[in-house]
């Protein structure tokens, strides 16, 4: 999954479900491959890289998330539960500072 975000473009959120509901449509996905049996949480919550190495942090991203049927929505809630903190893990195919950005650019509060 790719999420493109328009420069300069008025950014929104990508659905406008209630925080509750959009929780339990990615809580009750049972196909998203975070929640298989065998998956390694470790391979969702990696030692964050150095700046150089970050390409293929989120590459690695991406491919976690490339299957999932809930990434938009995995994504959204990720955004909503940090709040202006930088969060961690990957989430919807991004990296802690990808969804920070994507904050940024809706104009929400941001820290670092």
């Amino acid at each position: 999954m790719t999420i493109t975000m328009p420069e300069n473009a008025a950014h929104r959120p990508v659905t406008e479900l209630a925080a509750a509901e959009l929780e339990r449509r990615v809580l009750g996905t049972s196909a998203r491959p975070c929640a298989l049996p065998g998956a390694n949480p470790d391979d969702w919550f990696p030692r964050e890289p150095r700046h150089k190495a970050r390409g293929s942090y989120e590459d690695r991203a991406r491919a976690l998330c490339r299957s999932c049927p809930a990434g938009v929505e995995c994504l959204e809630m990720a955004i909503r539960r940090e709040g202006p903190q930088r969060g961690s893990g990957v989430y919807g195919g991004t990296a802690p500072w990808q969804r920070q950005a994507i904050k940024a650019s809706r104009g929400l509060a941001v820290r670092s």
